[in-house]
């Protein structure tokens, strides 16, 4: 998920800001994000936000989706067919499958694409056969699974609370309930991981037959218990020219099985591409409903509202849907520009120059000129008259090259 980052000084908007004022940009593809964020355990990697209460509020939390999602319907009247619903966390898994239902109800109230995605994270270990029988016959049509790693040694360095066998486990359960679109998070250069153990870890999820494959990197944040580790001198990970040929084997290999890379971090089969992921690469319009998720209003004078829902559960369950936007900032055209290079070069379609500008009025290039030169001299990038595209060895410096291409 994109989160708004607090920027309401420079961005001249305020908490107070009318985040509904102004028309919509017409015909684009719609998103849903609902943040769930009650998790079993908080991971040491991660820096969401997760409340790992013991006793879950089903319905209330619904109770306060479904009352913000209707609240806010009409701000993104215009927009085009509802194309994706994504219940991220937290651990969407461990919600009630009726309560998540109702607010997959709610959202339904938006006119919907024929092909609608219908996402639920899941965790191993965490759902049963009836539960996801129960996720697929309310009209979930897709899962991510996350996985993380096979390995038990692995998994208990990154705290999370399954053994190696509960992932494969997942997938044949899902397979068993009626899913045929399963996607597998794992992750790669953690701690105690070795080359060899990585392609032993791909190995096993192309045995799964997944349709897609999210691959991340571990990231450290500094927020995270990961984080204080790392400032105390106890993290101890792969350097980092084993991190780059674990990426670019998992590159290689998830290609020859028939899932090539379409994004930094993500690998489908044909077809199967993260509907949802693809808007927020695209700035098409979505609405985020429940504790810090975030929404983007992009509008018809080439500007946007991006704007963020209260992190706190508690501090959530209590606004009102209208008000409870904390985190808000109102994008210019030329900040959009700028999104719209870094998250298409994330891309391995890279940044359609037509498009580019047809939407913002000038071509890529134009003012980055030395620094487009630069990347393109270093074989991190490619331009022709069509695309300017990250390489493969790119990929590696994606967020180097966005960087200098930032204006």
């Amino acid at each position: 998920m994109i989160r708004a980052r607090d920027a309401d000084a420079d961005a001249g908007a305020g908490p107070d800001a009318d985040v509904s004022a102004g028309r919509l940009r017409p015909g684009e593809p719609l998103g849903v994000y609902v943040h769930f964020p009650f998790c079993s355990v908080r991971c040491p990697y991660c820096d969401f936000a997760v409340d790992t209460r013991g006793d879950v509020p089903h319905d209330a939390y619904a109770d306060a989706v479904v009352s913000e999602i209707e609240a806010r319907r009409g701000w993104f009247d215009g927009a085009g067919r509802l194309v994706s619903i994504y219940f991220g966390g937290g651990t969407p898994g461990l919600w009630r499958a009726d309560a998540l239902g109702r607010v997959l109800d709610a959202a339904l109230g938006a006119p919907t694409a024929s092909e609608l995605e219908v996402t639920v994270e899941v965790n191993p270990g965490e759902v049963d056969a009836a539960h996801l029988s129960a996720l697929r016959a309310r009209g979930v049509n897709r899962l991510s699974i996350g996985v993380q790693a096979f390995d038990d040694r692995l998994l208990a360095a990154l705290g999370r609370n399954h053994d190696g066998a509960a992932g494969p486990a997942c997938v044949r359960a899902a397979r068993a309930a009626g899913f045929d679109d399963v996607s597998i998070d794992l992750m790669f250069g953690v701690p105690e991981q070795s080359l060899d153990g990585w392609r032993r870890a791909v190995d096993t999820a192309l045995a799964l037959a997944p349709e897609h494959v999210s691959a991340y990197a571990l990231t450290v944040e500094r927020g995270t218990a990961f984080g204080a580790a790392a400032r105390a001198g106890r993290l101890v990970r792969p350097d980092d020219d084993v991190v780059a040929q674990m990426f670019e084997h998992a590159g290689a290999a998830f290609a020859a099985a028939g899932l090539p890379r379409y994004e930094v971090s993500s690998y489908a089969r044909p077809g199967r591409q993260a509907r949802h992921n693809r808007l927020y690469w695209s700035l098409a319009p979505y609405l985020g409903a429940g504790a810090s998720a975030s929404s983007l209003r992009p509008l018809a004078d080439g500007t946007a509202w991006r704007f963020a829902n209260p992190r706190a559960t508690d501090v959530y369950l209590r606004g009102k849907p209208q008000t409870n936007a904390r985190h808000v900032e109102r994008r210019t055209a030329a900040d959009l520009e700028n999104e719209a290079v870094w998250l298409g070069l994330r891309t391995v379609a890279g940044v359609d120059r037509a498009g580019h500008r047809a939407r913002h009025g000038v071509d890529p290039v134009t003012g980055r000129e030395a620094a487009v030169a630069s990347a393109v001299k270093s074989g991190w990038l490619v331009v022709d008259e069509v695309h300017v595209q990250l390489t493969t060895a790119g990929f590696l410096f994606a967020d180097e090259v966005a960087s200098r291409l930032w204006l």
